[in-house]
C-alpha cells in the first residue's frame, strides 16, 4: 500500500526525471525511499537518463549518480535501454574514482570499460561519456606504469574527444573542466622538458578560477598547482579531503619543495620533513604511494644533514628507505630508482661501504633501465633516459672517489644510451618471451612490431613483457656488462682500450676512465676537461649551431668561422683529453700486433660528443690520427653489441642513393651525385642506384623514394646486397628531437622509425650504412643518449655505420667517401681502418689519387682543400 506522502515523493521523482524538476533534490528524495519501496530502482532508473543526459565531470554529480546506479540496480528495470544506461552510468562511477585518485589498478579499470563499452552495444548517445573515461583511465594507467609520454598525448586525445563532440563543445559543461587538464597536462610537459612552466601554470590557475566554486574539481585543482609549485598547504581552504588526499598532496607538493635534494635552506628543509612526517602518518601500510612518502621523508632527513653537517637524521633514513624498498619490491616500482640512489647517498654519508660492496646504486640504475625500457616512444624513453644519465654520472664520480674504476665504468654504462639499447631489445623479445615461456605475450609483441608504428608498442605491453623477463633474471637484462664481457668486445673488435671522456663540472676535473683490452681498468684526471668553460669550444658550438639550422647548403668549402672554431677546438681537443690518454697511457699498454697504430673505441659523454676527437692537434701541429686510429660506441652495452653480431662479408652489390629531387625542399648536391655515381660505377657494379644521375636525369632504377630504401632496408633477395650509401641530405635537431634523412619528394627517413622497421626483419644481415649527409650523427635526444641516425642503424643490427658531425661540404666530401670505399673494396681493410686511412690521404700533402678515381672526382680534388679538417674530421666510424 502506497501512502499519499510516498505518492508525492513519486511524483517529484518523476518531474525530475522528465527533466521539469530538481534532479538533486529528487536523488536525496530517491535515497529516503523505504528499500522496499515499490519501483524503487526503476524510478532510480528513470533519473539516470537526465543525470548521463547532463553530466559534469565534477566529483559530487559523479558520486551522486553513483548512487543512484546501486538504486537502480537493486531491482532493474526491464527496458532495452537499460543495458546501455547502466553502462554508461558504470563508467561514470569510474570517472569519480579517476578523479579522486582513488584507483588502485587502472588497468583492471581501463579492462572493465571495454566490457562494459560492449555492454553499451551500438547506442551512441553516451560516447562522449565513454571517450571522457577512456582518456582519464589511460592517463592513470599510463602514470601508474611510468609512461613519461602520457602528458604529451592528453592534449591531442582531448582534441579528438572535443572534435568528436562537434563545434559546440567548449560551450557544454565538460569545457572549462577539459581547459583546466589541458593546462595542467601543459604544466607537466613543460616541467619534463626543462622548459618554463609560467604560462601553463597561469592558464591552470585561471581555468580553476573558471570553475564554480562548490566544484571538487576546483579543490582538486589547488591540490595539483600546489604540488607543481612546491605549496604543500595550497588545498588547505576548506575544500573535502580524505587522509590519503592530504597525505597525497602534502609528499609531492613537500618534495618538490625540497628541489629534489636540491634545497639549502634548513627553514624550508625542516617545514618540508614536517609535512612529510604528517604525510607518512596518514598513509595506510598498504597505500601505493606510501613508499614515495616514506623515501621522501629520508631525503628531507638526508639534505638537513648535508646542509647542516650533522649525522643527525641518517638513521632514521636508513630505517624509512629499508621499508620503502620492501613496499617497492623491485625495479618495476615506479619509485623504485629515487629509493635505492638516496640509500646509497645515505650509506655513503654514513661511510658504512665503498661503491663496489654497495649494491643499492646498481639497484637504482636497474630501476632506471626498466623505466626506460618500457616507454612507450622515443620523447618518453628520453625523458626517463635524462634522470638516468644523472644519477649514473653521480655514481661513476663515487666510484673514482673511492679510486675504483671498474665501479665508475659500470656506473657509467648503466646510465649510458639507455634509449638506444631499449631499441636494439625491441627485436629480441619474442624469443626472449619465448624462452621464458610465454609465447603468447611474443605473439602480441610481434603483431604489434607489424604494424611499423612505434607507438603500437604501448607501455602496458612493455611493461608486462619486461616484468616478466626481469623476473627470469634482472642481470642478463638489466645490468650493463662487466670488465670480462668488454674485454672479450675489444679483442673480437681488434680494438686495445675503451675510454669514457666525462668532463669536468662545478669545480671537479674531468676524467679519462679506461677499459683496456688486456690489463687492470684504470682512470686519468683530466683538469682541462671543462667544455663549458672553454672559449674554443664555446665558439666551435655556436659557429657550428649557426650551420645547424637544417639541410647544409651545397657549398664546396666550410665558412671561415666555422673553419677558425675548428682549428683553436682541436688543440683543445688534445690538451684537454687526447694528449694525456696517447702520450701517458697508451704507452703503458701493449704493442699492438703488426706494427698497426693503437686502436681506442671512445665514448665522449655530454657535450663532449660534439668534438672530432680524430683531428685533437699536437703543438707541433700533427693530428691525433696520426698516431691512434679512432672509433666510438654509445655505451659498453653497444659495444658488446657490436662485436656478437656476426660479420657480414660485403659484395658489389647494395643501394646508393645519390641526391634524389626533395622537391625544392632543400638545395640540390650536385657532387653528391658525382659520389655516388662513381662509387656505384667503380666499386659496386651490381649495385642498384636511386635518385639522380649526374647530368640531372633521375635513375630509370628509382628516385630515391622513402618505399625504395625502406623496401631495401627488409629486403630478403640474395641478390639486394648488404652496403647501403646514402648520399643526400641529413637534419638533426636536439631541440626537436628529430633526425632524418631528406630523401625524393621531400620525404623523411626518421631515426625512430629504424628500430621497429627492421624488427620485422630479423634474418636481414646488412654489413655497412654510409650516412653521407649533414647531421647523422648528431644526437637528437641528449647528447649521452647518442640517438642518432647513425646510431638507430647500428641499434637495428647494422654491423658499420659511418655518420657525421656537422653539415659536411659536398665536394671535399665526395673525395673522401671515395676513398673510404676504395681501401674497403680494393685494399679490402676493416670498416673502421678504411674510413681511418682515407682521412690520413686526405691530410697527406703527397696525396695522389688512385688510378680508378673518375675525372669528375678529380676535378672535385682540384676545387677544394681536403687537407682542412671541415673536409673530413666530421665523419665517425661506430660498430665493427
Amino acid at each position: 500500500m502506497t501512502s499519499k506522502g510516498q505518492l508525492r515523493q513519486y511524483a517529484e521523482i518523476a518531474l525530475a526525471a522528465s527533466g521539469n524538476g530538481d534532479l538533486a533534490g529528487a536523488v536525496v528524495t530517491l535515497e529516503a525511499l523505504p528499500t522496499d519501496a515499490p519501483a524503487r530502482g526503476t524510478l532510480a532508473a528513470a533519473l539516470l537518463w537526465p543525470m548521463l543526459a547532463n553530466l559534469q565531470v565534477e566529483l559530487t554529480a559523479l558520486r551522486r549518480l553513483g548512487r543512484v546506479l546501486a538504486v537502480a540496480e537493486s531491482d532493474p528495470p526491464d527496458s532495452p535501454q537499460w543495458p546501455a544506461m547502466r553502462a554508461a552510468a558504470r563508467v561514470a562511477t569510474l570517472m569519480a574514482d579517476t578523479l579522486s585518485e582513488r584507483l588502485t589498478d587502472p588497468h583492471a579499470a581501463l579492462a572493465e570499460l571495454e566490457k562494459l563499452t560492449a555492454e553499451a552495444g551500438p547506442d551512441t548517445r553516451f560516447g562522449p561519456i565513454f571517450e571522457s573515461a577512456r582518456i582519464g583511465l589511460t592517463l592513470s594507467a599510463a602514470l601508474h606504469d611510468g609512461d613519461e609520454s602520457a602528458y604529451r598525448r592528453l592534449p591531442e586525445q582531448l582534441a579528438r574527444m572535443r572534435a568528436a563532440a562537434g563545434p559546440g563543445a567548449r560551450d557544454v559543461p565538460l569545457g572549462p573542466q577539459v581547459e583546466l587538464v589541458e593546462a595542467l597536462a601543459d604544466v607537466m610537459n613543460a616541467i619534463q622538458r626543462g622548459a618554463d612552466p609560467a604560462e601553463a601554470l597561469r592558464r591552470a590557475r585561471e581555468a580553476a578560477r573558471r570553475l564554480p566554486e562548490d566544484d571538487p574539481l576546483r579543490g582538486l585543482a589547488q591540490q595539483h598547482l600546489g604540488v607543481l609549485t612546491g605549496d604543500p598547504t595550497a588545498a588547505d581552504d576548506g575544500w573535502t579531503t580524505t587522509d590519503q588526499d592530504r597525505a597525497l598532496h602534502r609528499g609531492f607538493a613537500a618534495a618538490r619543495m625540497l628541489g629534489l635534494g636540491e634545497e639549502v635552506d634548513p627553514a624550508k628543509i625542516e617545514t618540508a620533513i614536517g609535512h612529510l612526517r604528517e604525510a607518512v602518518a596518514l598513509t595506510a601500510p598498504d597505500d601505493i604511494h606510501r613508499a614515495f612518502h616514506l623515501t621522501g621523508l629520508a631525503l628531507g632527513l638526508y639534505r638537513r644533514s648535508e646542509v647542516t653537517n650533522s649525522p643527525a637524521g641518517l638513521d632514521e633514513a636508513v630505517t624509512l628507505l629499508t621499508e620503502a624498498r620492501t613496499l617497492a619490491g623491485g625495479a618495476d616500482h615506479p619509485h623504485w630508482s629515487l629509493i635505492n640512489d638516496v640509500l646509497d647517498a645515505v650509506q655513503t654519508r654514513l661511510g658504512q661501504a665503498p661503491a663496489a660492496d654497495r649494491p643499492t646504486w646498481l639497484d637504482a640504475m636497474r630501476g632506471h633501465t626498466f623505466r626506460v625500457m618500457v616507454q612507450s616512444d622515443l620523447a618518453g624513453a628520453t625523458v626517463a633516459a635524462a634522470d638516468a644519465g644523472r644519477d649514473a654520472l653521480d655514481f661513476a664520480r663515487r666510484g673514482l672517489h673511492d679510486r675504483d674504476p671498474a665501479a665508475a665504468i659500470k656506473a657509467l654504462d648503466a646510465g649510458r644510451g639507455l634509449a638506444l639499447f631499449a631499441a636494439t631489445e625491441v627485436g629480441r623479445l619474442p624469443a626472449r618471451l619465448r624462452a621464458a615461456g610465454r609465447a603468447d605475450l611474443a605473439v602480441r609483441w610481434e603483431a604489434a612490431l607489424a604494424s611499423g608504428d612505434p607507438e603500437r608498442l604501448p607501455t602496458t605491453l612493455r611493461r608486462e613483457a619486461f616484468r616478466v623477463l626481469a623476473a627470469q633474471g634482472v642481470p642478463a637484462l638489466l645490468d650493463p656488462p662487466g670488465l670480462p664481457e668488454i674485454r672479450r668486445a675489444l679483442l673480437d673488435l681488434d680494438a686495445d682500450v675503451l675510454v669514457y671522456l666525462v668532463p669536468g663540472e662545478r669545480g671537479l676535473p674531468g676524467h679519462a676512465i679506461l677499459a683496456p683490452a688486456d690489463g687492470p681498468p684504470g682512470y686519468l684526471t683530466l683538469p682541462n676537461l671543462h667544455p663549458d668553460q672553454d672559449l674554443e669550444v664555446e665558439q666551435y658550438l655556436t659557429a657550428s649551431a649557426r650551420r645547424d639550422m637544417g639541410p647544409a647548403d651545397d657549398g664546396s668549402r666550410p665558412d671561415a668561422a666555422f673553419a677558425g672554431s675548428l682549428d683553436a677546438l682541436c688543440r683543445w681537443a688534445w690538451r684537454a683529453a687526447l694528449g694525456p690518454i696517447v702520450d701517458k697511457y697508451l704507452p703503458r699498454l701493449r704493442r699492438p700486433p703488426d706494427g698497426r697504430p693503437p686502436r681506442i673505441v671512445l665514448v665522449p659523454t655530454g657535450r663532449l660528443a660534439l668534438i672530432p676527437w680524430p683531428a685533437a692537434r699536437r703543438p707541433d701541429g700533427r693530428y691525433a690520427i696520426e698516431s691512434v686510429a679512432i672509433s666510438q660506441t654509445v655505451s659498453a652495452r653497444m659495444l658488446c653489441h657490436a662485436a656478437a653480431l656476426p660479420p657480414v662479408k660485403l659484395a658489389p652489390t647494395g643501394l646508393i642513393v645519390g641526391d634524389p629531387d626533395t622537391g625544392g625542399v632543400a638545395d640540390d648536391l650536385p657532387s653528391a651525385r658525382v659520389e655516388a655515381y662513381a662509387i656505384r660505377r667503380t666499386f659496386y657494379p651490381g649495385a642498384r642506384y636511386v635518385g639522380r644521375r649526374m647530368d640531372d636525369n633521375v635513375s630509370p632504377t628509382g628516385a630515391g623514394r622513402g618505399d625504395e630504401v625502406r623496401d631495401w632496408l627488409v629486403s630478403s633477395s640474395p641478390g639486394a646486397g648488404a652496403m647501403l650509401h646514402l648520399a643526400c641530405h641529413g637534419f638533426a635537431s636536439t631541440g626537436r628531437g628529430t633526425a632524418y634523412l631528406l630523401l625524393a619528394g621531400g620525404e623523411r627517413l626518421a631515426a625512430e622509425t629504424l628500430g621497429p622497421l627492421l624488427a620485422r626483419a630479423p634474418q636481414r644481415q646488412i654489413g655497412l650504412v654510409v650516412l653521407a649527409g649533414c647531421h647523422t650523427g648528431r644526437a637528437i635526444s641528449g647528447y649521452d643518449e647518442a640517438y642518432s641516425l647513425g646510431t638507430a642503424f647500428l641499434a637495428a643490427g647494422v654491423r658499420s655505420v659511418l655518420s657525421t658531425l656537422w653539415p659536411i661540404p659536398d665536394a671535399a666530401t665526395s673525395v673522401l667517401m671515395f676513398m673510404f670505399h676504395h681501401y674497403l673494396r680494393v685494399e679490402r681493410r676493416p670498416v673502421g681502418d678504411a674510413l681511418h686511412r682515407a682521412q690520413l690521404w686526405m691530410i697527406d700533402p703527397r696525396r695522389e689519387p688512385p688510378e680508378r678515381m673518375p675525372a669528375e672526382l678529380r676535378d672535385e680534388l682540384n676545387r677544394t682543400d681536403p687537407a682542412e679538417v671541415a673536409a673530413w674530421a666530421g665523419f665517425v666510424h661506430w660498430g665493427r
